[in-house]
């Protein structure tokens, strides 16, 4: 299973599972139609004891728990699914309208079938690749099969550029009021680890940093990923944007600063049309601490930017292997967000970046962005994909070789650069070269 397909259905659950009546039942009876377990599985979004996950496929050799012996014919009663999902699916069944069919006999009303298809992508036989879907597919699978398309969305990233669909019986109940938002544990409660693990250095703190670049860009439309506390996003000076799924503000915030209380993946999706009034000419990104959702951060950063925008982007040198887990077991936490620089190297060499040796774990600054470049976008799977498959950090990023100093002469030159308002771009690619190592600076 590809990464956006993945993040697609946990858009699915998030819209219209977490939260509702569905979600509280005692047993949430959920079908996987072609669920097999072939390079990865949607049962870790539904990983509740609740959900009763029953994975199914027409190949007998498969971990699947049901096999079909017909794919248009399924061994189940009428309405007795409340969920029905299936992805990558539907490019094999030459006849998918029965199988979309059959999806929708064994949905409770109430219930939803999620559906995730290819519009794109090359040929993969398994054992056949017949189709590839466009909106008007599902618009059609609906009247066909008397149904309703609730929700159709078509992801731009490549190379499979999913459609998905969301589905329901005509007449259901609509849908429940959300419970209160769930409660995440704080950082605070995190066990600490040893004093290796807890390391931090830096010649300069971050926010520091972030006051020296506020200062000198004084940016008309800055866009911040992940506030937290909000100290970060208080030394804006000008109209700011804060994201975060769950701000825990300990400052006063400026007059001119908005905050919506989502995830970034979200906020793109609903709220940044409207709520980012102005290309982006300065932007800081904090959020999820996982390599894959910076990277999407970035992205969309992109699309939104101003000529000569420049983009930081935290935590980006890991102290010790512990910090730079995907899964947090330490309260110094970087996650894998460090693999955002090579990987930008390789995919967006137009990029200028430069990375400074910051207290507590690096900070990345990015320039020379191109909202028109889709190359991220068109390999955003196999990038991903390549990314995961690395081990922990290299030594020379826990040794933070290569680094820019934030206090020598050169990052002086370049904030200089930025209050005269020469080309950003232009004092980046200076830092840049001023901070490798032979340099006479």
């Amino acid at each position: 299973m590809h990464a956006s397909s993945y993040e697609n259905m946990q858009k699915c659950y998030a819209r219209y599972i977490e939260g509702s009546a569905i979600e509280q039942q005692d047993v949430v009876r959920l079908l996987d139609v072609g669920g097999s377990d072939v390079n990865g599985s949607y049962r870790d979004i539904f990983c509740h004891p609740r959900f009763k996950y029953t994975a199914s496929d027409i190949d007998a050799t498969s971990n699947a728990q049901l096999v079909f012996q017909d794919s248009y014919r399924f061994p189940l009663d009428d309405q007795s699914m409340d969920i029905v999902i299936s992805g990558q699916m539907l490019e094999h069944c030459e006849f998918f309208w029965l199988t979309f069919a059959e999806m929708m006999r064994v949905v409770r009303p109430g219930g939803y079938v999620f559906l995730i298809a290819p519009s794109s992508g090359p040929e993969h036989r398994y054992p056949v690749d017949c189709y590839r879907f466009y909106p008007d597919a599902y618009r059609a699978l609906a009247r066909y099969a008397n149904c309703a398309l609730i929700d159709l969305w078509q992801d731009p990233r490549g190379p499979w550029k999913d459609l998905v669909g969301v589905f329901q019986r005509h007449g259901a109940p609509p849908f429940a009021e959300p419970l209160p938002e769930k409660i995440v544990t704080a950082p605070e409660d995190i066990l600490p680890g040893t004093e290796g693990e807890e390391k931090v250095q830096g010649q300069l703190d971050y926010l520091c940093v972030l006051r020296d670049l506020q200062e000198a860009l004084r940016p008309q439309s800055y866009l911040e990923i992940g506030i937290r506390h909000g100290r970060s996003l208080a030394l804006a000076t000008g109209p700011a944007v804060g994201v975060d799924p769950q701000p825990a503000l300990t400052v006063e915030l400026p007059e001119t600063t908005r905050i919506f209380a989502q995830t970034s993946d979200a906020f793109f999706d609903e709220a940044a049309t409207t709520a980012i009034q102005a290309p982006i000419d300065f932007a800081f990104i904090d959020g999820l601490h996982l390599f894959e959702a910076a990277l999407r951060d970035f992205m969309h950063v992109e699309q939104y930017a101003a000529p000569g925008v420049l983009v930081a982007v935290d935590d980006i040198l890991p102290n010790h292997p512990i910090q730079a887990k995907r899964d947090r077991e330490s309260r110094v936490w970087t996650g894998d967000v460090w693999k955002l620089v090579p990987v930008l190297r390789k995919y967006r060499p137009d990029l200028t970046l430069v990375t400074l040796d910051t207290t507590p774990s690096g900070c990345l600054l990015i320039g020379g962005l191109d909202p028109a470049n889709r190359v991220l976008w068109d390999f955003y799977n196999p990038i991903v994909r390549e990314a995961l498959s690395w081990g922990g950090p290299p030594d020379e990023i826990l040794s933070r070789q290569e680094t820019t100093s934030p206090i020598g002469s050169p990052y002086v030159h370049f904030i200089e650069a930025l209050v005269a308002g020469q080309d950003r771009p232009g004092a980046l690619r200076d830092l840049s070269v001023a901070g490798r190592p032979g340099s006479s600076e």
